[in-house]
């Protein structure tokens, strides 16, 4: 039984790259056509929770009418609720966008710090939205983990994290730093095309060769993860009364509250 290849990252990146027509990931074009940091720190927020349609059109609104901090710092808040309704969770982005603003302008001169432990400090940014702002804004070596990445790395077998900053840890210390640029806008482009989160397209990737999951399941064993392996093999390792309705511990004669 043939088990993945070690990972490579080499050919990984170039493979992904070549797929999705990408270009060279080596040139370092984030670097010499980084975005306004502070764009990216906003949208980043307003993207949490949402699709990457409702994040650019609410960024779009919200930037014709604020584009900086200055002006979102003293934008009423029931205006920014409006403009950025779409994007889901919207008082609270609200809040922490308006709130971020000031503190830039109060802290930072208002500039955008190129520092992951001061970027952390300001309201609603986590280590995804600090990555963001390092890699997008600054062109700086550093791994934004969403969704998409955590899943890949646990399919590739890279690690076995149940969070995203538990792989982002584990991504630092396992991916030579050369790489950490390119790795996110390759792997959520492959997440959102090939390695979805529910029927990944398996026969039509590229890496596959590479994958403990792709493998596995071409090989027709059971991948790393359970929520990876098909719903038949789910259902027989489950337990043989795991379906049956439970009993209830409520004393006869107890009635249930209706709220």
């Amino acid at each position: 039984m043939t088990p993945p290849r070690p990972l490579d990252w080499e050919v990984i990146l170039d493979r992904l790259s070549s797929f999705y027509h990408r270009g060279d990931w080596r040139v370092p074009y984030l670097r010499n056509h980084a975005e306004n940091p502070f764009q990216v720190l906003v949208g980043t927020i307003l993207s949490q929770r949402t699709r990457d349609e409702n994040t650019d059109a609410a960024s779009a609104r919200l930037f014709a009418r604020y584009p900086g901090p200055q002006e979102l710092a003293t934008a009423p808040l029931g205006t920014l609720e409006t403009l950025i309704h779409s994007t889901g969770y919207y008082r609270t982005k609200a809040r922490h966008i308006r709130a971020t603003s000031q503190a830039i302008l109060d802290r930072f001169g208002g500039h955008v710090p190129a520092d992951r432990e001061l970027l952390l400090t300001l309201p609603g940014v986590g280590p995804k939205t600090a990555n963001c702002v390092l890699v997008f804004g600054y062109g700086l070596p550093a791994v934004p983990v969403d969704t998409h990445v955590h899943r890949i790395a646990n399919r590739l077998g890279l690690v076995r994290t149940r969070t995203p900053e538990q792989t982002e840890t584990e991504i630092v210390r396992k991916v030579p730093r050369d790489y950490w640029i390119p790795l996110n806008p390759v792997l959520v482009q492959h997440g959102q095309n090939i390695c979805r989160p529910i029927g990944p397209r398996c026969g039509a990737c590229p890496i596959i060769d590479y994958c403990a999951t792709g493998v596995a399941l071409r090989a027709g064993r059971a991948p790393p993860r359970k929520e990876d392996r098909p719903r038949a093999s789910r259902r027989r390792a489950r337990r043989p009364n795991a379906g049956r309705r439970r009993r209830s511990r409520r004393p006869a004669g107890a009635l249930s509250s209706i709220h």
